[in-house]
């Protein structure tokens, strides 16, 4: 006899008879590279053959003069081209370009510190502030000029499409470049700027208003955010920044992470979803919360590939809300082993053609199926992590439940492939709380990494494998190394520390957008983490990057 278990992905909870919805969520930037000013949308300004000491795209000179450190220039206002960035100033790039008013530039950093302890580049050397994405991206750099006599639009992208009925959330970073030590930062000379959009039925909201942008001694980013919903005709717009102040003098400011992201939720998920033996039916229902009633098109899909891919099961159908809300019930019938790993979902949207189109808001899902034996359910491992300090190694694991368990054995290897019994450690037996085990590896010998992986062995001698994790230990590495590369459903990240504290961990695709962030516990000296239950991943390029105040390591990892 078997047992089938629903497990719902998008919580990571397996056995529980109900899930709530979630908090909506913003989905990806529709802006992109576009917006937060990073490649490949921006790409260098190289030094022109006719070079002179006039031009700032000099690099290397000190910090605030980085290679690369100019970017190329935006599109002018009366540009034909619809899907890029266009700006009403003046593009500068040479020394002291940015000291007349009604000018640009994209930039890297153009200074750091104060004004009187700090430095300064040469296009603008009282201006001080960096790319605020930290992708060794750009920002935009202007010097304001009184939105009564020049054009009052520092940037403007056109052509956005969206879906009638779906709400938008916008934010974007603003930063006061003049210091607030310098004599020119006096009150009422603080810039001030307005977000508007514009739709293609002839209707313009004002989304987001910055107010006066305070200044700082040393100038510090802040976020402005606001929502939009498109009308029931809108299907593009034009999203427009623009200076909200006739001030001169000051007004001196940047732009970064300008973001326009669908609004995008779960669907709260229902019904018995305790463990199923095979043949049994499994019956789910999954409740759409929606207060503005327009993701009323829905439609079933699967998975046979752990997620990598979806098959629609049904045509788009519609929906009746009531008070908010409706209700629909999957019924899986005949459960088999077979279905192992299946994956069924179910999206909502505003329209059938909604679903293929990522500019939509959608409301999604899943639950997957998997077969074990009846009875209480076997270990389940939240965790396995490795760390070296001073010539040892130690791992720790944890597990949120155990039945008819007797222990872990560790193996270890020096390249990945020919493992050894190292160890083993007593496990609990039988528990429904988490237990947290230990082992330290005295002697891991002299290899730059070493290889781990547990054997998890039960009471009537049935055992599984864990993951493998990678640990450098030939010293602290000034690197982030991650192993498998490529990966599938999960990989390890290896990198050093000088100290214990939080960092975080952010996956992103390869146009730049984030798909993961998490929190890690990193300790002083190497540290190796397991990156598993990860969201959903289309095969192809992706950027990890782990930082906090002591460090910042980048790589890039190709999913299977």
């Amino acid at each position: 006899m078997k047992k089938v278990y629903l497990s719902v992905l998008a919580l990571a909870f397996m056995g529980i008879s109900k899930v709530q919805a979630q908090t909506p969520q913003m989905g990806p930037n529709l802006l992109g590279a576009k917006g937060t000013f990073s490649a490949p949308f921006v790409q260098p300004r190289q030094r022109p053959s006719s070079y002179s000491s006039n031009y700032c795209v000099v690099s290397g000179n000190n910090a605030v003069s980085p290679a690369d450190n100019i970017g190329k220039k935006l599109d002018q206002l009366s540009s034909s081209d619809p899907g890029v960035p266009k700006s009403g100033y003046t593009y500068v790039y040479k020394k002291d370009g940015l000291v007349p008013e009604f000018t640009y530039t994209l930039i890297r950093i153009i200074g750091q510190g104060s004004l009187s302890g700090g430095m300064g580049n040469c296009i603008k050397g009282d201006w001080r502030g960096q790319d605020a994405t930290g992708d060794n991206g750009w920002f935009m750099a202007v010097n304001g000029a009184p939105n009564n006599t020049q054009s009052p639009i520092f940037y403007r992208i056109e052509d956005i499409d969206v879906c009638p009925g779906t709400e938008y959330q916008f934010s974007a970073k603003v930063i006061n470049l003049l210091p607030g030590d310098s004599p020119a930062a006096g009150e009422g000379s603080e810039p001030n700027i307005s977000f508007v959009i514009k739709g293609n039925d002839g209707s313009i909201d004002t989304i987001a208003r910055s107010g006066a942008v305070a200044y700082h001694n040393i100038p510090e980013w802040v976020t402005v955010g606001g929502a939009y919903t498109a009308g029931t005709s809108v299907t593009k717009v034009t999203l427009e920044v623009v200076n909200s102040t006739a001030v001169a003098s000051g007004n001196d400011l940047g732009l970064d992470d300008i973001s326009f992201n669908v609004l995008e939720s779960s669907i709260g998920l229902s019904g018995d979803l305790n463990p199923m033996c095979v043949d049994a039916s499994a019956v789910v229902n999954f409740t759409v919360n929606d207060v503005t009633e327009t993701n009323s098109w829905y439609k079933w899909q699967v998975s046979t590939n752990g997620g990598t891919t979806f098959t629609d099961s049904t045509a788009p159908a519609q929906a009746t809300f009531s008070n908010g809300s409706y209700t629909l019930t999957l019924t899986v019938a005949n459960l088999q082993e077979s279905m192992n790993g299946r994956i069924y979902r179910l999206v909502a949207g505003t329209s059938p053609s909604s679903f293929g189109n990522p500019n939509c808001s959608k409301y999604v899902q899943n639950f997957a199926v998997r077969v074990n034996a009846c009875g209480p359910t076997p270990v389940d491992l939240m965790n396995f992590n490795g760390r070296y300090n001073n010539g040892q190694v130690s791992l720790d694991w944890q597990t949120a439940q155990e039945f008819n368990s007797d222990k872990f054995e560790i193996y270890r290897s020096e390249n990945g492939q020919n493992f050894a019994l190292v160890g083993s450690v007593k496990s609990a037996g039988y528990s429904g709380d988490v237990k947290s085990y230990s082992f330290v590896d005295g002697n891991p010998g002299s290899s730059q990494y070493v290889y781990y992986k547990l054997k998890q062995i039960d009471l009537d001698g049935k055992f599984i494998y864990t993951n493998v994790v990678k640990v450098a230990v030939g010293g602290l590495k000034a690197s982030l190394q991650a192993y498998p590369n490529p990966f599938s459903t999960h990989f390890t990240a290896s990198f050093s520390a000088n100290k214990t504290a939080d960092a975080t961990i952010t996956l992103r695709n390869s146009i730049g957008q984030p798909v993961m962030v998490r929190t890690l516990k990193v300790t002083k000296g190497n540290n190796t983490v397991d990156i598993s239950n990860l969201p959903p991943l289309t095969p192809g390029v992706y950027y990890a990057t782990i930082h906090n105040d002591d460090i910042n390591y980048n790589i890039k990892l190709q999913k299977q």
